[in-house]
């Protein structure tokens, strides 16, 4: 059985409404007496649990999370009682048509042209204005700015239909983009936020070890990457299909999706897949539309495939995080490329056809309803073990067949002696062996030098570009940490965390074809014709995130 949660939104002014309406709600009292008086309980004890953390918790961890928390939850039990679209939200869309009615007489191509270059301005003189410190120089601010154009440029180039490229999608996707970046990477309330959220997760996923431990007791190395991953995957995997029971994980993104909507002009379907991205992955975020996809246009299809690519998934957070101890880093990495997929992949395959779900956001629930959520516990671990046998099967073949191609690849340069020619001799007069990736890098050195990454270090930062792009993001940031020339903390090292945060690479598109393949088989020319071109967008949107967190950085 298939349930379908709606929103739709009015074509003229693009406000909020009911799918279906069949009654009018009424604008107070919408629960019963009863259901009242528990929440108004639940409201108090949480407002004295808020006002001693005002009190004494003030300057502490997690304090600004916490009391971003306890607004949300408050205005969230206000809302089961009274109709805060009548009294919030139509006004306020009614004052904000008023608003803006004198801009929308100007042509739209020319109100999008304006919002792009006013964000694009404030960019700059940020980035100009902001004092020196370290490598943070206001010329690799510039750097990274010239990136920015040069990605926005290119990706009008390349598009498949100039003409058509929705500019108000790109304008809106850039400041939503340098919204997040400026509010965790240049505010101590929002970095103190993400440091805190990912400092809580690593935590809350190392409890997977003790499930793991339990089994095999605690005599396992810690540093190995299998035990340390694998259980984390397993137990997010559950732990999210718990949520889901729930409806927790449904109303998260059916919200974030409705904002995307809304603000990048772009369809349900595409909002959906692409805000539950970061929490799900790549394939799974599909299975939210699935009804949908097998009547997707080209341009939706694109939009999906490079959401998926361009982002991770929940359950490796763990493992980034250990590698890079940076958590602030990638989870804003991961906010901050939802609009950026979606700007690019509108810029490079624009639409010419009209969405089935063209204003309305609906988030499918697919297979049977769990009898409880201990059952949903249990499915979601049996998902977890599947994907696990996935990700450590691909990449015992990927890196295999990797290693005899750079084997292979070696040998033709040293078999006629060239190896001594392109790399410098040890202290003992041996070789390294010349490599795919080391080939590249001088293909991925102008885009990391575009990135922000300083010359010096550029051509080793594209080395490791080139490893996420023919291998994985796993071998790639655990080539980061062994880079010597790429200190830790360094600003081409936070760079490099944003660059490398998503799936975009070629044995991605194997499991992106096979999971959209079977949500939709007559569409699996499509996907495969579209399928590289998502890949390489959503590589370049990574790029983008980390250009933008350069102009702050």
């Amino acid at each position: 059985m298939e349930a379908q949660h709606e929103v739709k939104i009015d074509p003229e002014s693009k406000h909020e409404y009911d799918a279906e309406p069949t009654t009018v709600k009424p604008m107070f009292m919408k629960r019963t007496k009863k259901e009242l008086l528990i929440d108004l309980g639940i409201w108090i004890l949480i407002t004295a649990y808020a006002v001693t953390l005002f009190v004494k918790g003030r300057g502490k961890d997690g304090f600004e999370l916490y009391t971003i928390l306890y607004a949300f939850i408050s205005l969230r039990l206000l809302a089961r009682h009274i109709s805060i679209s009548q009294i919030i939200y139509t006004p306020l869309g009614k004052a904000v048509d008023v608003i803006t009615a004198p801009f929308k007489k100007i042509s739209p191509i020319i109100r999008s042209f304006t919002f792009l270059a006013f964000t694009l301005s404030v960019m700059l003189i940020v980035s100009m204005t902001n004092p020196e410190s370290g490598d943070n120089t206001r010329i690799a601010r510039l750097q990274s700015f010239l990136g920015v154009l040069v990605t926005i440029f290119l990706m009008w180039l390349t598009s498949t239909n100039r003409r058509a490229v929705p500019w108000h999608t790109v304008a809106s996707g850039m400041f939503m983009q340098y919204i997040i970046a400026l509010f965790v990477l240049r505010s101590s309330f929002g970095f103190n936020i993400f440091k805190y959220i990912s400092v809580k997760i690593a935590a809350f996923l190392d409890y997977s070890h003790f499930g793991l431990e339990f089994l095999i007791s605690n005599s396992y190395d810690h540093t190995l990457f299998a035990p340390s991953v694998f259980p984390a995957i397993i137990f997010f995997c559950s732990f999210v299909s718990i949520v889901y029971y729930f409806g927790g994980m449904q109303y998260i993104i059916a919200k974030m999706a409705w904002f995307m909507m809304f603000a990048m002009d772009v369809s349900g379907a595409e909002a959906v897949v692409a805000a539950a991205s970061p929490f799900i992955g790549q394939g799974e975020n599909a299975l939210l539309v699935r009804p949908f996809v097998e009547h997707m246009t080209k341009s939706e299809l694109h939009a999906i495939m490079t959401a998926g690519f361009s982002t991770i998934a929940g359950s490796v957070l763990l493992f980034y995080i250990s590698i890079t101890g940076n958590g602030a880093a990638i989870l804003t990495s991961c906010i901050m490329s939802i609009p950026a997929s979606l700007l690019l992949s509108k810029m490079r395959y624009p639409e010419s056809d009209v969405p089935m779900t063209k204003g309305s956001v609906r988030i499918v629930e697919h297979g049977e309803k769990e009898a409880n959520f201990l059952h949903a516990a249990g499915n979601g671990a049996a998902t977890g073990i599947q994907l696990v046998l996935l990700i450590g099967a691909t990449l015992i073949a990927i890196v295999a067949l990797f290693t005899v191609a750079n084997d292979i690849y070696g040998n033709l340069f040293s078999i006629v002696g060239l190896y001594n020619t392109i790399h410098p001799a040890r202290p003992d007069g041996t070789y390294d062996q010349v490599t795919i990736q080391f080939t590249l890098s001088y293909l991925f050195f102008p885009i990391a030098w575009l990135v922000g990454i300083p010359i010096s270090q550029a051509r080793d930062a594209g080395e490791v570009m080139a490893t996420k792009m023919v291998v994985n993001e796993f071998v790639a940031y655990l080539s980061l940490g062994k880079t010597p020339s790429i200190p830790q903390n360094s600003r081409a090292f936070n760079l490099m965390v944003f660059a490398l945060c998503g799936f975009a690479n070629i044995s991605s598109i194997g499991i992106q074809l096979g999971c959209l393949g079977a949500i939709a088989p007559t569409r699996k020319a499509d996907l495969a014709t579209l399928v590289v071109s998502a890949m390489l967008v959503g590589t370049v949107a990574t790029f983008l995130t980390a250009a933008v967190a350069g102009t702050l950085l």
